[in-house]
């Protein structure tokens, strides 16, 4: 842990990020972590990359710490009212509780900006560290409420939560 309060913000994604956030995408420490946990080829990654830029169901923020870029958390609109989100931190950044804040200034960005009502997470059931830092976010858990991908596990946090201020 730093002995300084590390200082951390979001920017949305823009085209110049496509080759770093491709370098992530792949990266050995990430894609175990993963849910698809494979990597992706350039092509694959570009045509996903444009979308996410020019669509409306996608929205993609940039983690910085310190002003460096140290990870992604984005939104995928599972309709009008949810939406799910991903996020990670490179390896170097995590186990400081800064993936806790990038997700909570991320959920409050988000439901300031879209007209969804809630939020949800899918983790991996074989990964206590990422389960750990959605509930300090503010996130329930999901129990049957959510079609949830085989071996992971269900989160959600609410419009009304996040108004009412999320706790660590």
């Amino acid at each position: 842990m730093s002995s300084e309060r590390e200082h951390v913000t979001l920017r949305p994604a823009v085209e110049e990020d496509a080759p770093m956030v491709f370098r992530w995408r792949n990266d050995p420490f990430l894609v175990a972590r993963a849910s698809s946990a494979k990597c992706v080829t350039w092509e694959e990654h570009v045509r996903w990359f444009q979308e996410t830029l020019c669509g409306s169901s996608r929205k993609m923020l940039i983690v910085l710490v310190d002003g460096e870029p140290a990870g992604q958390v984005r939104f995928d609109r599972a309709d009008g009212a949810a939406c799910v989100i991903s996020a990670y931190l490179l390896e170097p950044y995590t186990g400081r509780g800064l993936g806790v804040i990038a997700i909570r200034e991320a959920c409050e960005f988000l439901f300031e900006h879209w007209g969804v009502t809630s939020i949800v997470a899918f983790v991996r059931q074989d990964n206590p560290p990422s389960q750990s830092a959605f509930r300090k976010a503010g996130f329930h858990d999901a129990g049957d409420a959510t079609a949830c991908p085989p071996k992971h596990f269900g989160m959600f946090l609410r419009r009304a939560d996040c108004a009412q201020g999320m706790t660590a």
